[in-house]
Formats: structure tokens, sequence, C-alpha cells
């Protein structure tokens, strides 16, 4: 099975998350950084999800046990219950009705992975071994995360600010994208800072340097 990369925006999106251990616990947390319903259902849940609902209008918890009706009206499923032959009836039934689902540690039966992510809003990577191993893709978050500077987050604000000034005032494709390559390399030898002088300076020399064909 080949797993497409979607970066996909779920806030206000309806989560269903089976389970309610450590491992619940972790994915819940998670969804919240990005604003999505979180529903629990699971018979009993630990003291951490517990903590984390009563602080975000955005979780609730039911004690009870998973219902097939538990599914309606979820944009996507999440089980961390674990029992595999729970974790299968739910994958298939969500399946069935085209329902998104991811099963912990059971690869056959995720029509989507949950990548390890490194989050440093606006910027995002999410790191995936199509569910052969988690743990390299944990491994491999922590190598990346290093070279990551904090400051990329900065830089991609300003980046998208710029976006817009250059869009406007250059209709030529080439000068576009080399004006934004030199933002980029501006921006990472700066901490992040790009003035509006530079984006001026950068359109401005360039400019010239374009044949009309190139438009």
């Amino acid at each position: 099975m080949a797993y497409f990369p979607f970066i996909a925006d779920i806030e206000n999106m309806d989560c269903l998350l089976v389970g309610g251990g450590n491992i619940a616990l972790h994915k819940a947390e998670i969804l919240t950084e990005y604003n999505a319903n979180i529903h629990i259902v699971a018979i009993s849940v630990c003291e951490g999800l517990e903590k984390l609902a009563a602080g975000n209008k955005r979780i609730d918890i039911k004690k009870q046990a998973f219902k097939d009706s538990d599914i309606n009206g979820m944009d996507f499923v999440i089980v961390a219950a674990g029992s595999k032959e729970l974790g299968l009836y739910i994958s298939k039934i969500c399946k069935a009705q085209k329902i998104p689902v991811n099963v912990t540690d059971i690869k056959e039966a995720c029509s989507f992975i949950f990548p390890a992510i490194i989050h440093k809003e606006p910027v995002l990577a999410a790191i995936s071994t199509g569910g052969a191993s988690p743990a390299l893709a944990a491994d491999i978050k922590k190598s990346i995360k290093n070279v990551i500077p904090d400051y990329y987050k900065e830089l991609a604000v300003n980046l998208a600010d710029a976006r817009k000034y250059i869009i406007e005032n250059t209709d030529n494709a080439i000068i576009r994208k080399q004006v934004f390559e030199k933002l980029v390399l501006y921006g990472k030898e700066h901490n992040g800072k790009i003035p509006e002088q530079v984006i001026k300076m950068f359109i401005k020399e360039l400019a010239g340097n374009i044949p009309a064909s190139g438009i």
C-alpha cells in the first residue's frame, strides 16, 4: 500500500477517538494543537485524558463500549483501544462508509497514517515510514528537528507577507521565482527577518534581467 502525504486542515473536523489509555492521550494531545473536535469513547479513561478534556471544550468523553453508531458524522476515526479484534472491526465499518481510519499498531487496518510531526507554525514536517516502524519515524523526527531553526517560523510568516506584494508588483513568473529564492536565502542569513526595502530591491535588481519571452 502506498500512502500519499496529504497536509489537511482539520480545524473544526470531528474525530472519533476510541480508547482511553496513554496512547489515546498522546493522540488527543497532538490533535488539540490543530483545533479538531475530539469525541472519545472508552469504558474507562486515564487521568491524563480526564484532565485534558476538562481544560478543552473541543473534547468530550463517553464512558461506554464502542457502538457502530459512534462513527456517524465523524470526519475521521482513530482507534487506540489495544484490542486487535475491535480495531479490525472498526476499520471495516469505517472503510465501508469511506471514513478515514487509523488503528494503532495494525498497519493493514489503516487508511491513513498518523505521522511523526514537527510543527513550528506555519512550518510543518510530517515523517512516516508507511506504518513499517513508528520508532524509526520518531528517530528521524529527532534528527530533522535539530536542523530546523526556530526562526523558520518568522521566516515563513514574512515570506507569506512578501508573496502578496511580489505577485501584485511583478507579472513575470521567472522574476517571482528568483525573488522568492533570494528572499529565502536572505531570511536564513538574517534570522527570518525580511525588510520591505529588501523585497523592493530584489524586484528592481531582477526586473531588467529577464527577456520578454520569459513572461
